[in-house]
């Protein structure tokens, strides 16, 4: 009779021990889990809060003091709702704290340090998270809906909108707005830019190594560059978080696009450079650092020409013929 009731003892403590593992091993199964799904919403909720924050910047043409902590602060708070849902529906303690948000190598994304922590009971996990997001449009579904995420560029309206530029669809119409901001600085040829225009939100460049805008028969793929309003990677031109402070130009790898004159004003030959940095840029030995480029036809059609003002460094850098 002692045998068995040893024996039955045992089984007993075994199953208990077993309870008492695979517990222990689907908690921190669930919490694993929990914490890939807040890992995977920091992208999505980071690019929410670089587009209400781009927004409204645009809407207001208030740049932001510290672009940096803005955003970090925004997506905290978007955190902070996701995480107090978790523990509302679940019972599982989840903290996400945003550590910061900065610019990253690559300019077209934002980089984002943050920890994870999840606690059930005894069992906790922790992570530390490190993301390179990038900000360019993008598609995600959520319960069965399609959000477009579009960020626009805010600078152009921080510089010009007082002045009278405004938005049309997908582009930002200068009118006289950029003639008088240019002449606001003493800048020469600013009536070169009457009705011009430039893209409102930003696109990547597919268009690559940059040469082939120019290397190729009838401008072809620059024309096409220019009809799509898209960006390009810049050593001068400002990154995303210094464009929401009204920076043209940082000390980070940044962005840049053309401001396309209107083909009303064909018979100039030489005017402020094209590329958004060199307009809007303060930086300078005059308190400015816009420079001259001569004209380039990159199409006609008819009687009508379609023309860019670039320096020698950009004509280069795009394989434009220099003069």
């Amino acid at each position: 009779m002692i045998i068995p009731a040893v024996i039955l003892s045992i089984i007993l403590i075994n199953l208990i021990n077993l309870d008492i593992s695979t517990n222990t091993v689907l908690k921190s199964d669930t919490m694993f889990h929990i914490s890939n799904d807040v890992e995977r919403n920091i992208p999505i909720l980071t690019r929410l809060s670089l587009k209400e924050t781009a927004e409204n910047v645009v809407k207001n043409t208030e740049p932001v003091s510290n672009s940096r902590i803005t955003i970090k602060n925004d997506l905290q708070s978007k955190i902070d709702n996701l995480t107090r849902n978790y523990q509302e529906n679940t019972g599982v303690t989840v903290y996400c704290e945003i550590k910061s948000v900065d610019s990253a190598r690559d300019p077209f994304e934002v980089h984002v340090m943050s920890i994870i922590s999840v606690q059930k009971g005894n069992v906790s996990y922790i992570r530390d998270i490190c993301q390179n997001i990038s900000y360019l449009d993008y598609n995600f579904s959520e319960r069965l809906s399609i959000e477009v995420v579009k960020i626009p560029d805010p600078l152009p309206l921080i510089k010009t909108k007082k002045y009278g530029a405004n938005v049309t669809g997908n582009r930002i119409n200068y009118g006289s707005s950029l003639t008088k901001y240019l002449n606001s600085k003493g800048i020469n040829g600013s009536f070169v830019y009457e009705n011009a225009s430039s893209p409102l939100y930003i696109k990547k460049c597919p268009f690559e190594p940059y040469n082939v805008h120019g290397n190729c028969n009838g401008f072809f793929n620059l024309k096409n560059c220019i009809d799509n309003g898209f960006y390009h990677e810049s050593n001068d031109g400002a990154c995303l978080l210094c464009r929401l402070e009204g920076k043209a130009t940082c000390n980070h790898l940044g962005i840049e696009t053309f401001i396309v004159p209107d083909k009303s004003t064909n018979y100039f030959l030489k005017g402020p450079s094209s590329p958004d940095h060199v307009i809007f840029s303060e930086n300078g030995p005059y308190g400015y650092g816009t420079y001259s480029g001569n004209v380039f036809q990159y199409y006609s059609s008819g009687n009508v020409s379609y023309k860019l003002f670039l320096d020698n460094g950009h004509r280069l850098k795009y394989g434009i013929p220099v003069y």
